[in-house]
């Protein structure tokens, strides 16, 4: 019987080695992809600041923050690429979600733009015009209110003048989507800040009056960079014709994309 007993013995000594050397292959290979994930998420953005795309579209396939160079005669500067939604290829001009930054700002403000890039923010009306300035772009607005209810506005003509002309809303056309077309009342109109009065209404200052800037006549149906509230108030961010009301939103998001036919 002790023969046995040790031959036994030795096989599962010599079992409990080979699956102590399997573990240790396993372990030694969960560190080199962990390590391998670790460093691409190091020099991706790396790799995206130090190489400029004169489009999101040219961009990898992965949202983030790019820099972008639209002209030769141009410095790049940055961007957010959302790659994953309506195809990618999309430059965000203007991201809310939480309430943390304060859009009611000056005209210098957003020309130049505010906010962060991974958080909220205005890309610029500089940035905006320079964009669209020389080709076609789309626009995509997404919204989506307190209750959770969410809509988007496709738009396949968007441009903007230069500061000289106020940053005029010059072309916003062909609307698709669900939660209507609330910038037909902006279309043709100036920009306004609570600091640059441009708007046609009589009674004062629309962006002073609904604490906001925008493409104002007088005064809107869409208000997306106004007070970020849940309450129906015509100074909230609010698209009117999403829900026929001045509901406050909890989301909205503008982007922009070269169009194609």
């Amino acid at each position: 019987m002790m023969p046995k007993l040790n031959h036994i013995q030795e096989t599962t000594e010599t079992e409990l080695k080979k699956l102590g050397e399997s573990m240790k292959t396993l372990i030694q290979f969960t560190d080199s992809v962990r390590n391998t994930s670790i460093q691409s998420k190091v020099n991706t953005p790396s790799l995206n600041m130090t190489h400029p795309v004169s489009s999101c579209r040219q961009a990898l396939k992965v949202s983030g923050k790019y820099m972008l160079k639209i002209e030769e005669n141009v410095e790049p500067f940055e961007v957010f690429c959302e790659q994953n939604k309506f195809e990618g290829g999309w430059i965000v001009i203007q991201h809310r979600y939480d309430g943390s930054v304060d859009f009611y700002r000056n005209w210098t403000e957003y020309r130049n733009g505010f906010g962060t890039l991974d958080g909220e923010f205005w890309l610029g009306l500089e940035y905006v015009h320079q964009i669209t300035k020389s080709r076609r772009y789309e626009l995509l607005v997404e919204i989506q209110d307190f209750q959770g209810n969410y809509g988007y506005s496709r738009f396949n003509r968007f441009e903007i003048g230069s500061e000289f002309e106020l940053y005029e809303l010059k072309s916003v056309v062909a609307y698709s989507g669900t939660a209507e077309d609330a910038l037909y009342f902006a279309t043709n109109n100036k920009f306004s800040t609570f600091d640059r009065d441009n708007d046609e209404s009589r009674r004062g200052n629309c962006a002073k009056e609904y604490h906001g800037a925008w493409w104002y006549r007088n005064c809107h149906r869409s208000n997306l960079n106004g007070r970020y509230e849940n309450a129906t108030d015509a100074s909230a961010m609010n698209w009117f014709h999403f829900k026929q009301d001045m509901r406050g939103l909890s989301y909205s998001r503008m982007m922009i994309r070269e169009f194609t036919p």
